[in-house]
C-alpha cells in the first residue's frame, strides 16, 4: 500500500547503472528491479499471505492505494521537472512511502544495485522469491 520514485535526469545516473540488469533472466531482472526501486522494504512486514509474490507466474501483490499513490507521486516529480521548481531528489537518491505503516523513507544507494547492501538484499530476496540455494563459502585454514 505504497510506493516509490526513482528520477533519471540527463546526466546523471541511468536507469541501467542503477538496476544493473542487462545479462541477468527475467526473473533476476525482476528481483533486481523490486529490491532496487523500494530498499527500505517498508511493505514487508505486512506482506500476509507470501504465496501471492510469485515471479515465475508474474504475479505480485498490489491494491488500487497503491496505484493511486504511485500516480501521484510521479505526476507530483514530473511538475517539478517540469516547471524546475522545487528540489528533485536524482538517482542514486530515491523516495519510499508506505501509507498503510504511515512511514516515509528517503532511500541512498551510491552505485545503485552494486551496493553491498543491494547485493546481500538481491542474494536473499533470490533465496525467498525463487527458492535458489545459497553459495557455500569456501573453507579457509587459520
Amino acid at each position: 500500500m505504497g510506493a516509490a520514485v526513482l528520477n533519471f535526469m540527463p546526466g546523471g545516473m541511468t536507469f541501467e547503472e542503477y538496476f544493473q540488469l542487462e545479462g541477468h533472466s527475467e526473473h533476476a531482472q525482476a528481483i533486481r528491479f523490486l529490491v532496487g526501486l523500494a530498499p527500505a522494504t517498508l511493505h514487508r512486514g505486512y506482506l500476509m499471505d507470501p504465496s501471492v509474490v510469485n515471479l515465475r507466474e508474474h504475479r505480485g501483490p498490489s491494491t488500487a492505494i497503491a496505484c493511486q499513490i504511485c500516480a501521484g507521486m510521479a505526476a507530483t516529480e514530473a511538475l517539478k521537472i517540469l516547471l524546475g521548481r522545487g528540489h528533485v531528489r536524482t538517482a542514486p537518491i530515491g523516495l519510499q512511502f508506505d501509507a498503510y505503516r504511515g512511514k516515509l523513507r528517503q532511500t541512498w544507494r551510491p552505485g545503485g544495485n552494486k551496493h553491498p547492501l543491494q547485493r546481500a538484499a538481491i542474494a536473499v530476496a533470490t533465496r525467498q522469491l525463487l527458492g535458489t540455494p545459497r553459495r557455500k563459502r569456501k573453507k579457509t585454514k587459520r
